[in-house]
C-alpha cells in the first residue's frame, strides 16, 4: 500500500526557491496585464494602428527594380549609367537603362515613362525651377566641352568663335555641345550678330564626318572615358583646341567648370599635348522623381560616391564627387544629409535598405521613446491602481449584497442573492489575490460579516 505523504508546509524560515518566486512573478505578472488589457484594448488597437501605418508611411522595403534615362549608348553616360547597374546589382537592385539622343531627352524620357524614375542630365541645360518635380542627388562627373579640328594647330583665344565663321558641328538642338556652344558665344561679346556655320548633326554623324575630312570641327560634350573621344584622340590628324578664355567663360556661365588636360598627360615621347589645355566643363547631374524611395535615393548616393573615389576619373579631384554643382535643380534633402554627415554609420552592418529606414525614422523612434518612457514608468503604479479600482469595486459589491439580504422578503429573492454573493465571493477569490494580497485579506472581514447578515436573514424568513 502506497504511503500517504504528508503536506508540505512552508516556513518563512526557508525561503522560496527562485524559480518558484519568478514563476509566481510571471504569473501575476500575466495576470496583471490580462487585467489592463481588458481594461484599455481600444488603445492598444490604436497603438497597433499607428505602428502598421508608420510602417506603411515610412516604407521600410524599397522596389526591386526602377529605370535610369542616360544619354546615347557608347558616351559617357551611357558607360557611366553601366557603372551603376553594375553597383546596383551588387546589392540586388536591377536598374534598367534605357538610351536617347541626350541633352534634354533623359528627362524626357523620364517624364513620358512611369517606369523610369531617374536620369543622368548635363548642368546647364535646364532653367531653374524648370525641374520642380524632381530632386537631384548631386553631380558625379565632369564632361568638358571639347573642340575637335582638323588644320594648322590653332593659337587664338576662341575656337568657339573661330570654328563657328569656318564651320563647326556642335550636336542637335538641346544637346549639351549645341547649348553650351551657344552661351559660350553670346556671353562677353558686343557683337552678337556673328555669322556662323553651325552643323545641329546627331553626335555620330559629327564624327564620322569629321574623321572623313568632311567638316573641319566639332563640338561634344563627353567624358574622357567615352569610347568616341578616345577614338578622337588618338587619330593624329585630329587636334584639341584650346579655350584661352576658358577662367572667363567659367565666371560668365556659373554651370561651367574650368579643367585641364596637362602637357604630356596622353604620352611623353613624343609630347602629347604639346601644351596645357584648357577647356570648360559642365557636370554629369542625377535627378530622381522626388518620391522615389529613399533607400534607392541613398543607393544611387552610395553609388555615385563610390565611383566618384575612383581614381580614373581625370579631370576632377580626389573625392571632389558628388557634390552639388548644378544648383538649377533642388537639392534632396537625404543628399544634403548625405553630403554634410556622410553615410548611415548603419551601413556598416545593415543592408541599404535598412539603413535608410533606420535612418529616416530615428528622431521619431527617439521622440517616441521620450513619450513612452515616462508613461512605461508609471504602468506599475497603473495597475496597482487599477488592483485598488477592483478593490473598491468588491467593497461597494459587497455592500450591495449585504443590503439586499437584509431586504429579502421571501426565500426565492434570498436564493437568487446567494447565487450572486456566491459569484462574487468567486471573482474576489479569482482577481484579488493577484492583483493585491492585503487587499484580499482586508475583503474577509466583510464577507465573513454578510454571510452571518444571510444566515440572519433566512433564519427569519423560514420562522
Amino acid at each position: 500500500m502506497k504511503k500517504k505523504q504528508k503536506p508540505v508546509v512552508e516556513t518563512l524560515a526557508k525561503p522560496k526557491p527562485l524559480a518558484t518566486r519568478t514563476a509566481k512573478l510571471l504569473r501575476d505578472e500575466g495576470h496583471a496585464w490580462y487585467h489592463v488589457l481588458r481594461y484599455d484594448w481600444f488603445y492598444l488597437v490604436m497603438l497597433v494602428t499607428g505602428v502598421v501605418l508608420l510602417i506603411f508611411f515610412w516604407q521600410p522595403l524599397p522596389p526591386k527594380t526602377l529605370g535610369i534615362a542616360v544619354g546615347r549608348e557608347g558616351t559617357s553616360d551611357g558607360v557611366y549609367g553601366e557603372k551603376l547597374v553594375s553597383f546596383f546589382a551588387e546589392h540586388g537592385v536591377k536598374l534598367n537603362v534605357t538610351y536617347t539622343e541626350g541633352g534634354k531627352q533623359p528627362i524626357a524620357a523620364m517624364q513620358r515613362e512611369d517606369s523610369i524614375q531617374s536620369a543622368l542630365v548635363l548642368g546647364g541645360l535646364h532653367k531653374k525651377h524648370e525641374l520642380d518635380n524632381f530632386w537631384s542627388l548631386g553631380s558625379s562627373q565632369y564632361e568638358p566641352l571639347w573642340v575637335f579640328y582638323r588644320a594648322n594647330a590653332f593659337t587664338g583665344d576662341d575656337p568657339i568663335v573661330h570654328f563657328a565663321i569656318t564651320g563647326m558641328a556642335i550636336g542637335e538642338s538641346n544637346s549639351g555641345s549645341n547649348t553650351i556652344a551657344h552661351q559660350i558665344l553670346a556671353s562677353g561679346r558686343r557683337d552678337t550678330n556673328v555669322k556662323v556655320k553651325f552643323f545641329e548633326w546627331p553626335y555620330l554623324k559629327s564624327v564620322d564626318a569629321l574623321l572623313a575630312g568632311e567638316i573641319n570641327a566639332l563640338a561634344a560634350v563627353d567624358g574622357i572615358d567615352s569610347p568616341i573621344i578616345k577614338k578622337l584622340l588618338v587619330d593624329p590628324n585630329i587636334k584639341i583646341a584650346n579655350f584661352s578664355f576658358a577662367p572667363a567663360y567659367v565666371k560668365r556661365l556659373p554651370h561651367l567648370d574650368l579643367v585641364r588636360i596637362p602637357r604630356g598627360s596622353f604620352m611623353t615621347a613624343p609630347t602629347y599635348p604639346a601644351t596645357d589645355i584648357n577647356m570648360v566643363a559642365t557636370s554629369l547631374t542625377l535627378v530622381v522623381q522626388k518620391d522615389l524611395h529613399p533607400a534607392l535615393q541613398l543607393l544611387f548616393l552610395m553609388a555615385i560616391d563610390h565611383l566618384g573615389d575612383s581614381r580614373d576619373q581625370f579631370f576632377a579631384k580626389p573625392g571632389e564627387f558628388p557634390s552639388y554643382k548644378d544648383t538649377s535643380i533642388s537639392l534632396a534633402p537625404l543628399a544634403k544629409q548625405y553630403f554634410s554627415n556622410g553615410p548611415p554609420t548603419s551601413l556598416q552592418y545593415l543592408p541599404f535598405w535598412a539603413a535608410s529606414f533606420i535612418d529616416r525614422i530615428w528622431f521619431f523612434v527617439l521622440g517616441s521613446l521620450a513619450v513612452i518612457y515616462p508613461l512605461y514608468r508609471l504602468i506599475p503604479n497603473y495597475r496597482t491602481t487599477l488592483g485598488q479600482l477592483k478593490v473598491n469595486d468588491a467593497y461597494d459589491m459587497l455592500h450591495a449584497t449585504q443590503l439586499r439580504f437584509a431586504q429579502a422578503q421571501t426565500q426565492e429573492e434570498f436564493d437568487h442573492i446567494m447565487q450572486d454573493f456566491l459569484q462574487l465571493q468567486h471573482e474576489i477569490e479569482d482577481w484579488i489575490p493577484k492583483l493585491n494580497i492585503p487587499a484580499y485579506y482586508g475583503l474577509l472581514r466583510p464577507i465573513e460579516l454578510i454571510k452571518k447578515v444571510a444566515l440572519e436573514r433566512q433564519d427569519f424568513l423560514k420562522g
